[in-house]
C-alpha cells in the first residue's frame, strides 16, 4: 500500500537517546507525517530506501553522529544521493558539544554537503528548542517540494503604483538594496526598490549563508532574501521586480529614473545597490554544483570548512592570490589554474613570492578547467594545458573562481564618479581619489554618498567595498543616516547648486 503523508526518519543506536526522539516526533507530528525511528543507520538507509520505492516524499532524515555502523555524516551522505531534497541534519549529543571531535566532523560534513543542519538531540519533553528547528526544517522543505516557485513573493511584480514620486528609489534588491528598504520606509521614506531580475541578487541563489550573525546554522540566501522583502513590504516600501533601469537625469533636489518599460521615476533620494554580475566559466556541468562546491568569489569564511581537502581557484589577480595563501592554511592542496603564461602581469610581487614559498600551493600556468564532475557534490575537474593540449581530471573538493565582475552600472550618467573598473565612487574616497572638482556643496560627501548630493552607492555595486552579505547588509542599514541628513538640508544645498558663485 503506498503511503500518501510525508515521511520523517530518524536513527540513534542509543536507546535512551532513540526514545526520547520517538517521543517528540510522534507527539508533535504523527497527525501529518509518518514516524519511522531506527537503531542502527543501516536499519535507517534501508528505510530511507523502502519509503522511496513506495511512493511518499521524506521531508527530514535526523542522524545522531556517532553511530557503531555509518556515522551519521556517511549516512547523511548517501541520503542526499538518494533523496537530494529531503533536509538532512546530524543530531549532537549534549555531552559531545565543545570536543573537537564534533568540530571537525560538523565542518567535514558542511564542507561536503552531507547535511544542511545539525541540533541538539530532545533532552526534555517537550523539547522547544529541538521543536523550533524541527518547524524551521519542515517550512524549508515545504518550500523546495511543494511550492510552485512561480507563486514566491520574490517574483512579484507590483506594477500598479499610486504614484511616481518617491522619497528614495533604491534600485537593486539584494541584501543591500533590501537593507536599505527595510530601514528606510521603517523611519517614514516613501520608499521604491526596483530590480530588473530577481530579489536577493547573487546572495539569492546561495544555498546556504554560513557566517550570517545570529543563524547559527547558516541560513539560505532565498529564505533571508524573503524575510527581507516581507520585512520591507510590512513597513510600506513598493516593489518593481523585472524593471530594468536605463537612465537617470541627476536634479537640484530631485532625480529622475527612467525605466525600460517607459516608466518615469522620481525621487528625493536614491541609493544605488546594483550589485555586480560575475563572470562564468560557463560551463554546464560547473553551473549545476554552483553553491555545492563550485562559488563565485572567495570568502575566509570558506577556508577552514575544506581542511585537508583539495582547493582549486581560477584567477590570476591578486584576490586571487590572497585567496589561494588564505585557504593554504587549511587545505591540503590549493592549485591555481592560470591561463596565462606568468603570475607577473596581474599579480603583486609579494603575493608571488609567498605563494612560491608555500609548500601546498601550486600554479599551473597556460591551464584552464573545461569541465567537471560530481552526484550532487564537486568530486572532481578536467583541467586542460593550452601549451601542450593535454587533459587531465583531477579530484577537486571545492572550486573558487575568481576571475571578475562587472558592476550594473553603464546606464549611470556621466557625473557620477566611478573607477576604472565602473565602481562607483562614494564617501571619503571620492576626496582619497580627487573626484570632486563639481562639488558645490560646502561640506564633503557624506557617508556612501555619490558625486551627486542624494545619491549613495552601497554594496557590491561601490568601489572598494566589502563584497560580503553582512557588510552589505550593514551599508545599506547605514545609508539611511546620511539620506535624512542629507534630506534636512536639501533645500539649501539646492539653492547652492543654482547659484554657485553666491
Amino acid at each position: 500500500m503506498i503511503r500518501e503523508r510525508p515521511v520523517i526518519v530518524a536513527v540513534d543506536d542509543n536507546f535512551t537517546g532513540r526514545e526520547q526522539l520517538r517521543i517528540e516526533l510522534e507527539r508533535r507530528y504523527a497527525r501529518d507525517y509518518d514516524i519511522i525511528v531506527e537503531g542502527s543507520s543501516t536499519a535507517a538507509l534501508s528505510a530511507v530506501e523502502a519509503t522511496l520505492v513506495a511512493g511518499p516524499r521524506i521531508a527530514i532524515v535526523l542522524a545522531s553522529q556517532w553511530m557503531e555502523e555509518l556515522d551519521g555524516t556517511d549516512l547523511l551522505r548517501q541520503v542526499r544521493r538518494l533523496s537530494p531534497r529531503t533536509k538532512r541534519c546530524l543530531l549532537i549529543a549534549l555531552e559531545d558539544w565543545g570536543r573537537p571531535s564534533t568540530a571537525i566532523a560538523i565542518q567535514n560534513a558542511i564542507a561536503s554537503g552531507s547535511i544542511d543542519h545539525f541540533l541538539s538531540k530532545p533532552r526534555v519533553s517537550p523539547d522547544e528548542q529541538f521543536h523550533r528547528m524541527i518547524t524551521a526544517f519542515l517550512q524549508e522543505w515545504t518550500a523546495t517540494e511543494l511550492l510552485d516557485p512561480h507563486e514566491s513573493p520574490l517574483l512579484a511584480d507590483s506594477v500598479a503604483l499610486e504614484n511616481d514620486h518617491f522619497d528614495l528609489i533604491v534600485v537593486g534588491a539584494g541584501p543591500a538594496g533590501l537593507a536599505a528598504a527595510v530601514n528606510g520606509s521603517s523611519e517614514g521614506l516613501v520608499t521604491l526598490v526596483l530590480e530588473r531580475d530577481a530579489i536577493g541578487g547573487q546572495a539569492g541563489s546561495s544555498s546556504m549563508i554560513r557566517n550570517y550573525l545570529g543563524f547559527e546554522r547558516g541560513v539560505g540566501g532565498a529564505e533571508l532574501a524573503e524575510r527581507a522583502y516581507q520585512q520591507a513590504w510590512a513597513f510600506g516600501t513598493r516593489f518593481l521586480v523585472g524593471t530594468e533601469v536605463i537612465s537617470m537625469e541627476c536634479g537640484y533636489d530631485m532625480h529622475v529614473l527612467h525605466t525600460a518599460d517607459d516608466r518615469t521615476l522620481t525621487a528625493k533620494a536614491v541609493v544605488l545597490a546594483m550589485g555586480v554580475a560575475y563572470r562564468r566559466l560557463e560551463i554546464p556541468a560547473l553551473e549545476r554544483l554552483v553553491g555545492v562546491g563550485v562559488f563565485y568569489g572567495a570568502s575566509p569564511a570558506e577556508a577552514k570548512q575544506y581542511e585537508n581537502r583539495r582547493v582549486f581557484l581560477v584567477g590570476a589577480g591578486n584576490s586571487a592570490g590572497q585567496a589561494a595563501l588564505h585557504f593554504a592554511k587549511w587545505a591540503k592542496e590549493v592549485t591555481m589554474v592560470v591561463r596565462g603564461d606568468s603570475l607577473e602581469k596581474g599579480m603583486s610581487k609579494y603575493l608571488i613570492d609567498a605563494i612560491s614559498a608555500a609548500d601546498n600551493v601550486q600554479v599551473l600556468l597556460h591551464s584552464r578547467v573545461n569541465d567537471g564532475a560530481g552526484d550532487m557534490q564537486l568530486a572532481s575537474l578536467r583541467i586542460v594545458d593550452d601549451k601542450d593540449g593535454s587533459e587531465r581530471e583531477i579530484e577537486a573538493d571545492a572550486l573558487f573562481v575568481m576571475i571578475g565582475a562587472s558592476p550594473h552600472t553603464t546606464w549611470l550618467p556621466a557625473e557620477i564618479a566611478r573607477d576604472a573598473h565602473g565602481f562607483v565612487v562614494a564617501g571619503a574616497e571620492l576626496i582619497h581619489d580627487q573626484l570632486l572638482d563639481d562639488w558645490l556643496l560646502p561640506r564633503s560627501p557624506k557617508a556612501f554618498e555619490t558625486s551627486v548630493p542624494g545619491v549613495f552607492a552601497v554594496g557590491d555595486v561601490r568601489s572598494r567595498s566589502t563584497k560580503r552579505v553582512a557588510s552589505s547588509v550593514g551599508e545599506g542599514s547605514g545609508v539611511i543616516k546620511a539620506i535624512h541628513d542629507y534630506l534636512e538640508t536639501r533645500a539649501k544645498y539646492a539653492a547652492l547648486r543654482r547659484s554657485p558663485t553666491q
